[in-house]
């Protein structure tokens, strides 16, 4: 949606913005630790305005760039390296299935689903079945990686929701990360980072229980955008906030908030 058409009114006074909620986006894993304000990246307001089409998403950036870059890489090299996939999850013989590419079904995995959706990195496959669901990162900070023992199996939360996420959409309990990590010099030149089992982990893990998170943000869309009325922004928000005074000057919304 063009971002000029779909704003309304930015109401200075309460901190929202009035949008026409006449096509919005799903919720996907990636916005789940938004909308519960949980994510490092995003906020429940600059999340709402990305799904009304107000706001196309943050810039590319080397980061952004190095994950996608290094995603077929990583996955590659885990199924090239099977067995260390099969001693995470404890069971073989497993395989690696490619997702559909994102321009080939609509960038959306769970089309059944009219709330919830996103695209997965793939799946571990047991005897023709899916076992796990495979979600790629890649990280500078190995630290945050880390548990008491050294070991890295500490997972930021925002993630555990995107995966434990798709992993329900999916019918799956099981959940392997793939996590690339990247040093300072490696962003600027990210072909040339050649995976390891010095700089990838595997981490296995059961998924989340996502019923309550879901309701949440059942509750969530319904409450801002079905109304087409943004949550109020904060300090984070101030570059989306400039972003659409761009487009639209503000002004106070004539009887306040719907």
């Amino acid at each position: 949606m063009d971002g000029r058409r779909g704003i309304i009114d930015i109401d200075d006074d309460e901190r929202v913005v009035y949008f026409d909620p006449y096509y919005t986006k799903k919720i996907t894993g990636t916005r789940v630790g938004a909308i519960l304000g949980v994510s490092g990246f995003s906020t429940p307001f600059k999340c709402a305005c990305e799904m009304a089409g107000i706001y196309p998403g943050d810039r590319m950036n080397k980061y952004m760039e190095a994950g996608n870059i290094l995603e077929p890489v990583i996955r590659e090299y885990v199924a090239s390296n099977v067995g260390a996939a099969e001693k995470a999850l404890g069971m073989g013989p497993l395989s690696i299935e490619e997702p559909v590419p994102a321009d080939r079904c609509g960038y959306d995995h769970f089309h059944d689903d009219s709330l919830f959706g996103g695209l997965v990195d793939g799946y571990l496959v047991k005897d023709g079945r899916r076992v796990a669901v495979f979600e790629i990162k890649t990280s500078a900070d190995r630290e945050s990686w880390l548990d008491g023992n050294g070991d890295v199996s500490v997972i930021p939360e925002s993630y555990m929701l995107q995966a434990s996420l798709y992993a329900h959409l999916s019918g799956l309990d099981k959940i392997l990360f793939a996590v690339g990590f990247l040093e300072d010099a490696d962003y600027d030149r990210p072909r040339q980072w050649i995976p390891t089992p010095d700089n990838v982990a595997l981490i296995a893990i059961d998924r989340l229980d996502m019923e309550e998170q879901m309701a949440y943000c059942k509750e969530w869309y319904d409450d801002y955008i079905k109304t087409g009325c943004t949550p109020e922004w904060t300090d984070r928000d101030a570059d989306v906030v400039k972003y659409l005074k761009a487009y639209k000057p503000g002004g106070k919304r004539k009887g306040g908030r719907r």
